[in-house]
């Protein structure tokens, strides 16, 4: 990690292993192809979709992602990063349309997506626009 980054995890503190228990819960999901396939069967195909390809990002609501993963794994993830599982759907409904997107800018899931990478590159677009 360079120095760079080393600031960036400095100032972000907690937010850092908040994104980190999020990296893991998505790899827990079977990684972001997982993600895709939760949705597809769901019949919310469309939703991941715009957010994999480089169209517009379709919203998701709180409603549509306890339909794809469950309020059990919600509400696990909640316990992780120290929110209530409502906040937490909801953070997960703003931020997940983003992290697949920044992660697939080709159009296409990669076999093999650092996705804390893509976070920190997000978290530094944020902080330094």
């Amino acid at each position: 990690m360079g120095l760079f980054d080393q600031l960036v995890t400095m100032v972000a503190g907690d937010k850092m292993n908040q994104f980190q228990s999020v990296v893991e819960w998505i790899d827990k999901q079977g990684g972001l192809a997982g993600v895709a396939d939760k949705f597809n069967q769901q019949g919310l195909g469309d939703i991941i979709q715009s957010w994999i390809d480089n169209s517009e990002n379709l919203p998701v609501s709180v409603n549509q992602l306890i339909q794809v993963f469950g309020n059990l794994d919600i509400q696990q993830l909640a316990q992780k990063v120290g929110f209530d599982p409502q906040e937490t759907a909801e953070l997960i409904a703003k931020y997940l349309p983003k992290l697949v997107s920044n992660a697939t800018p080709e159009g296409v899931i990669p076999e093999n997506v650092d996705l804390t990478a893509v976070g920190m590159n997000m978290l530094k677009e944020k902080l330094f626009g």
